[in-house]
């Protein structure tokens, strides 16, 4: 099986679902978030801190290709796509499935999560600001699977169900 990349806004449920999938579709599961905190040996917050969101962007681009390869699931950060080189790498070298969820059932899910260095302040602009942003490069995946209001299990057998299909050769996503 091709490599698999969860996208989405932050909490769209990426690293939640992709759990899920990987049990589902026995493949292994990468998180790029997990993994360059685990390499840098610090959170994602304090990287912004202190060496700045540029620097974050290098190692997320950095990651993407070290971590990719065939019978693995890849949930990646929100923000990857911002890259055109991480769309257009992750489009050649697997599925990208994105993670649509409303602005609003994103600002209900991340209204007390303080862990999001793009939210330090007034958050509900920045998600409105950034969700905006990064939407059209998010629909560029090939799947895409809206996660509002649904339940966990449903988004991840939706999104199964999903990939088969492509793996199956059918057209129809």
């Amino acid at each position: 099986m091709q490599c698999l990349y969860l996208t989405g806004f932050m909490g769209s449920g990426k690293t939640t679902i992709g759990k899920i999938v990987g049990e589902l579709l026995s493949v292994e599961v990468v998180d790029t978030d997990q993994w360059i905190e685990e390499q840098e040996q610090t959170t994602i917050a304090e990287i912004f801190k202190e060496k700045g969101e540029a620097y974050f962007r290098q190692l997320e681009s950095q990651v993407l290709h070290s971590v990719t390869k065939r019978n693995r699931l890849v949930t990646t950060g929100g923000g990857i796509v911002i890259k055109e080189e991480n769309r257009q790498f992750m489009k050649e070298n697997g599925i990208v499935i994105f993670l649509d969820c409303s602005v609003e059932e994103t600002l209900n899910r991340l209204k007390n999560d303080t862990t999001r260095p793009l939210l330090a302040t007034d958050k509900e602009q920045q998600i409105q600001t950034l969700f905006t942003s990064r939407y059209p490069w998010y629909e560029e995946a090939h799947i895409t699977v809206d996660t509002t209001g649904k339940a966990i299990n449903e988004v991840a057998t939706e999104v199964v169900t999903r990939i088969n299909k492509i793996l199956e050769g059918e057209t129809a996503l």
